[in-house]
Parts: structure tokens; sequence; C-alpha cells
């Protein structure tokens, strides 16, 4: 009985050596397959027989080895750390690629085209306060003001176009992302039917599931568990999104209508419309939110098309008063929570201060408002309180008419409306509504060349009210070409002048850009340096892999052979004890 037994322990060894050499061999095969995990053929002792018992030990007889489990050699610790790095530099790829795209649209990094275009602008003003009545002058100043404003629009167009750009962007992130929790909740099925038995381990299902994992942390910030029955849960900002029976996907919404927009959020429909980042908070490294391509471009994109009035200035305020200063400081927090996170819309708010300033500086010298606001009462009986009105001791055009006519024009708006007083006197009232009766600004997405003065340069309001060339108004817009006009952003209080402005704006989104940029690579590297750990780990490597092969090939022919010299022993006492 006791040879029958060895002939079982000699089956145990060609079992264990066969199932570690198809490993091997699996191995091999897929020693290029992305993703792929190193299996290896855990081997150990079956149990033992007890034949007898002496008075200090027992008479066991042991029954072979087994293939106790076949194992992926994988270390969780850097998959989790790989997969958070791998979040933070989708983030901040995301941010860095918005910022690149901006830097194309305002079409230099040195300061040359946009930039040309307001230096022929300020060339012509300067023609202009030197020969005032020369027709070719006038043309030119004209000519050049059509010209930086078209340019501005087109970048400020472009800017637009490029959120709508993003917005799709989002839109096919998040049908990205769900079908990643799609994907994970089929692979969770199978994976626990498989192992459900506890024969078998779903090894090439896990190694799918760890891919989809990978691909996953790029785009949000996800954590995950794997619970008993080998199904792992996964929950994005903090909120399930896949679990143990489904998943919950996200979807887009327009939030934002009451600015106007129609840019999408990210949602949890399971949770009425919960929105999935909360981004008014400070994202940072310290703050361990500054995770996911998807937060990345949400970002970049900003809420809203922005304007100068989303960059508040010291000046539109009554600093002098509590009440003033607390308005202030709530716009303020409305720029650092909406409009500074967003290079986007930082940009638009960049650019339209410059633009305004620039247009305002001229549009005040040629049809200039009266330093002192009035109260009156209309013929009309309309009271009009402390309102702003033209200064008529201004210059006009040859035609001698009032209000004079200015160079850059709101759409649909005058910029004087003329009102006749209760005691006969004419005002020229600065007018804030177009004929919508809506709100009208100096906003590039709001102005035109004024079209009478395209069709007659007699119209610039360089004569006198006597007659005379007006020599001081050119002057006049030189010197405030010159006056510094607003800070860049609340965080530098300090005026600049426009070329000042322009060159901050442009030194502020390049710098946002090098930093991006910096802790892209940054965490290019630190990514990739983990991969090559688990690599190292979990990586087949084919040299080691034959040498597995030959070693497992030689246990099983050294199997073969222990059964062979059983069996001729068997044969032998057989043919003995037969004879």
């Amino acid at each position: 009985m006791a040879k029958m037994t060895s002939f079982y322990v000699g089956v145990s060894g060609l079992q264990a050596s066969q199932n570690a050499i198809n490993t091997t061999a699996h191995n091999l095969s897929n020693v290029n397959t992305t993703g792929y995990v190193r299996q290896q053929a855990i081997l150990g002792d079956r149990d033992y027989s007890l034949v007898g018992r002496k008075a200090t030990s027992y008479m066991q007889v042991g029954l072979g080895v087994d293939s106790i489990a076949t194992s992926r050699i994988r270390d969780i610790l850097l998959d989790s750390a790989y997969r958070s790095e791998n979040s933070r530099g989708g983030f901040y790829e995301a941010q860095y690629e918005a910022i690149t795209e901006i830097e194309t649209i305002v079409g230099e990094t040195e300061g040359e085209q946009y930039q040309n275009i307001i230096e022929k602008l300020w060339s012509a003003i300067n023609e202009m306060s030197k020969t005032p009545d020369s027709l070719v002058a006038r043309s030119e100043l004209v000519m050049y003001a059509e010209e930086f404003l078209n340019r501005s629009q087109n970048i400020y167009d472009t800017l637009i176009a490029y959120q709508d750009n993003l917005d799709t962007k989002i839109t096919e992130l998040v049908n990205e992302v769900n079908s990643y929790g799609a994907k994970l909740n089929e692979l969770n099925k199978l994976i626990s039917s498989v192992e459900a038995v506890g024969v078998e381990a779903a090894n090439d299902l896990r190694d799918e599931r760890d891919v989809v994992l990978d691909e996953l942390s790029k785009l949000v910030k996800m954590s995950y568990t794997e619970i008993d029955n080998g199904i792992v849960t996964v929950k994005i900002e903090g909120v399930d999104f896949v679990s143990e029976t489904s998943v919950f996907p996200m979807e887009t919404a327009e939030l934002d209508g009451d600015r106007g927009s129609t840019y999408l959020s990210c949602v949890w429909p399971h949770l009425e419309g919960r929105e999935v980042f909360f981004l008014e908070e400070e994202i940072s490294t310290a703050n361990n939110n500054d995770k996911g391509e998807l937060k990345g471009y949400l970002l970049a994109r900003g809420d809203y098309v922005a304007d100068y009035t989303d960059i508040p200035q010291t000046k539109d305020y009554d600093l002098t008063t509590e009440e003033g200063r607390n308005q202030y400081y709530d716009a303020v927090d409305i720029y650092h929570r909406e409009v500074s996170p967003s290079s986007v819309m930082s940009m638009q708010a960049m650019l339209d201060t410059l633009v305004n300033g620039i247009v305002t500086s001229i549009n005040d010298v040629m049809a200039p408002k009266a330093e002192e606001r009035v109260s009156f009462v209309g013929a009309d009986g309309t009271v009009y309180d402390n309102v702003e009105v033209l200064d008529i001791n201004c210059s006009v055009g040859a035609d001698g008419e009032l209000p004079p006519a200015e160079l850059f024009s709101r759409l649909y708006t005058d910029r004087f409306v003329e009102v006749l007083a209760d005691d006969g006197t004419t005002y020229y009232v600065y007018n804030d509504l177009n004929t919508f009766g809506t709100e009208s600004l100096y906003s590039i997405k709001n102005m035109e060349i004024n079209q009478e003065v395209i069709s007659d340069y007699s119209k610039l309001p360089f004569t006198t009210r006597e007659g005379e060339i007006d020599l001081e108004m050119g002057l006049k817009m030189v010197e405030a070409w010159g006056e510094p006009f607003a800070s860049l952003n609340p965080d530098n209080l300090t005026k600049k002048t426009f070329k000042q402005y322009y060159n901050e704006a442009i030194y502020n989104i390049g710098n946002r850009g090098t930093l991006n940029q910096a802790i892209a690579e940054n965490q290019v590297i630190a990514t990739s340096q983990i991969n090559a750990k688990r690599n190292e780990i979990m990586g087949v490597s084919s040299d080691e892999e034959l040498t597995n092969l030959i070693k497992f090939q030689n246990a099983y022919n050294a199997s073969s052979r222990y059964i062979n010299v059983i069996s001729e022993m068997l044969e032998h006492i057989i043919m003995r004890l037969g004879s």
C-alpha cells in the first residue's frame, strides 16, 4: 500500500510542475501585453496522512506537493502612489495645455504682434497731436484704431471659442469616466463569478481592471477599496462611483444661467444634481485637491466669459467708507474664487481691461465728461440726480455740433443723451444704457469704431468752439496714454501704463504656464519612476521566465522518473510474489 501511495506523490509532482510550466508559459506569451502582471505558481506540501503514533511523535506519510495558488506579483502601495501622482499629473497637464493654447491665441510669447498694433495706435495719436488738421493724420488714427479694435476682438472671440472647445472636451471626458465606471462594474461581476468557487483566481481580469483604474486615475481624483469578494469599489471626489452592485455615472448640466453662461458643470444625478467638483476652495497640493484632467480643464475654462468688470479696481469704490470697503472686498473675493483660478478668464479680463483703458482714455479726451456731477429736473418731470454730463467746454467736429463724436462707440448706445431741464438748460447726460434698456459697457464684445467718424473724418473733435484747430486735444491724449490707469489684479495694486499693463499681462500668463509646465514635468518624472518600480516587481522578464521554464521542466521530468522507478519496483514485487 505504501508503494501505491508513492504513485500519488509522483503524480502530485507532475501536476504541480505542469501547472508551474503553464503559468510560466502564460507569462512568456504576455511579455509585451500592456498591464499584464507577472504570475507565480505557489507550491507547498499536501496534507500528511497519519499512519501511527509513537510515545513522542506522530507517524505521518506525505502525500506530495500541491499548487496552493497562482498569485500576481504586485505591490498595492506602489499602485496607490502611481495613481495618486498620475492624477495630479493629469491636472497640471490640462492646466499647462490651456495656457499654451492661450499663448498661441494671443499670437506671441515675446510681446511682438499685438504690441505692435498698440504701438501703431500710439504713433497715430502722437502724429495727430502734431497735425490735428491733417486729413492723413486723421485717417491713420481711424485706421489704426480700427485695426486695434479688430485685433482685440479677434483674440477675445478666439478665447471664447477655446472655452467652447474646452466645454466639448469636458463632455468627452465625462463620457470617458462613465465608460471606465461601466467597465469596472462589468469586470467586478466577472471576477466575482470566477473566484466565487474558490478554485481559480481571475488574474487576467484583475490585470484588466488595474489598467482601467490607472486610466481613470488620470482623469479624476479617486479612491478605491477591494472588498472580501474581490470586488473593487471606487469613489470620485469622495462620492460613490462604483459600488458593490452598480455604477453611478456623472452627467453635465448648465448651472450658471444667472451669468448668461451655457457652460457645463459636472453633476451627480443620483444626488439630485449635486456638483462633482467644489471649485470655490483653493486648489493646491497642500489641500490634495489638484488632481484629475477633468478638474484641470474645468478650472482652466472657467464658468463664463470674463470682461474688465471682473477685475476690481480701487478707483471704482469709495474706500473711505466702510460700505465701499466691504463692496471692494466682496468683489476681490469673487475674483479669487471665480476668475483668478481660470487661465482663460484671467486672460479675457486682463485683455478687456487693457482695451477698455485705451478706449476710455481716447474717448474721455474727445468727448469729455464734466468734473462735477449735476442734479436737475427734466422738462418732462424726470429727476436726474447726481448724473454725469458732457463738459460743454469741449472741442467739436467741423460741423460744431454737440455732443462731439467719440472714436470708439458702444453697440446701440449713444455716449450722451440730450436732455432739456425744466429751467431751459440743455444737458448732455452720460448714457449707461443701450436702446434695449440694458447696461452698456466699453467692453471688447460691445464696441465698434464710430460709424460717423468712419464716413467723415471731419467729425473728429479737433476744432475749438471758436472754430480754431485744437492743438491741446492731441497733447491730452498723449499725456493720458502715459498715465497709469489700472492695476493688473487685486494682488498687484500698482497701477500700470498701457505698455506696462500689456507686458505684465503677458508675463503673468507666461509665468503661470511655466509653473504648470514645471509641475507637470515633475509629475511625469514621478509617475515614471514609480511605474519603473512597479515594472521591476510585476513586469515579465523573458530571461527569468525561461530559467523558470527549465527548472519546472526538470522537476516534471524528475517526477516522471520517480513514477517509473516506483512502477518498476511494484512490477518486480508482483512478479516475484506471483511466481
